[in-house]
């Protein structure tokens, strides 16, 4: 059986999906510019994980305010309140599990494959779909337990 997809939970998974793509684009430039200067394969692994954490964060919160702007649903306190609820949850994903995938996976993928944009692609979209998954079972908890939709 296939059930819908509800306009809330596909514009949620929009903003995480285009927060990665600030996530890989901030990835691809930060390792390209560590490889091209030289560095170690855990320097550049770091900052990777550096560029993904400032592209994800930039393009997530420029894509939750357009989401909500278009609705005509945006007020600061919505914003806020939404952050408020995303925010402790994805960090802890993030933390715990994103970062961490992206960090082994990369060094792994950069010491087998040796390509920096092929390894860092991969273990980002390895990463992601681990996020993903764990992102969504919050928004599903909140959405059954606490009849509260981000």
């Amino acid at each position: 059986m296939i059930k819908k997809i509800s306009r809330a939970a596909l514009d949620f998974n929009k903003e995480i999906l285009f927060g990665e793509l600030g996530a890989i684009t901030g990835a691809q430039v930060f390792g390209y510019i560590s490889s091209k200067s030289g560095s170690s394969h855990s320097l550049t692994t770091i900052l990777v994980v550096a560029g993904a954490m400032i592209g994800s964060a930039a393009f997530y919160l420029a894509s939750r305010f357009y989401h909500q702007k278009k609705a005509k649903e945006f007020s600061i306190n919505k914003f806020r309140t939404d952050l408020l609820y995303f925010t402790p949850v994805a960090l802890t994903l993030t933390i715990g599990i994103y970062y961490p995938s992206l960090y082994f996976l990369e060094k792994y993928f950069l010491e087998k494959i040796h390509t920096i944009i092929l390894s860092t692609f991969l273990a980002q979209t390895l990463a992601f779909v681990f996020f993903l998954t764990g992102i969504n079972i919050y928004r599903i908890i909140l959405l059954k337990s606490f009849k509260r939709k981000l």
